[in-house]
């Protein structure tokens, strides 16, 4: 997209707002001009983006306990399991909340993806 020249801090330069105006509502027309080496990477970052969402979206509580050895390691597993087992109750209901915002958002960005693709097919 070209840029708008800075304005003239001069006190005797004027703008003509109605020009810049029709100017700034042509270039929104028009869109974004990506160059070649955008137009190609472009699908390459959205499908890592995509695959790393797909990655992450099902949130969970229960993550691999460090290994540590020891009596340390063994207090500390132990400790750990307990503090999961009494804290469940509270975070798995907001986790499964979390994943449901998740897998929706996905779907709502598969499906605003696809209306978007339509509506390039379309222009002429």
């Amino acid at each position: 997209m070209s840029r708008v020249p800075e304005p003239d801090p001069s006190p005797t330069h004027e703008v003509d707002v109605a020009a810049l105006y029709a100017r700034l509502q042509e270039e929104v027309r028009k869109g974004a001009v990506l160059t070649p080496e955008a137009q190609q990477t472009a699908p390459r970052a959205r499908l890592s983006a995509r695959s790393e969402a797909e990655r992450l979206w099902p949130v969970t509580a229960e993550r691999p306990l460090e290994r540590r050895t020891g009596v340390k390691g063994a207090v500390g597993r132990f400790t750990k399991k307990i503090v999961r087992k009494l804290t469940r109750w509270y975070v798995e209901p907001v986790i499964a909340d979390q994943r449901a915002f998740n897998d929706a958002l996905l779907k709502l960005i598969d499906d605003l993806e696809e209306r978007v693709a339509a509506l390039e097919r379309k222009e002429p």
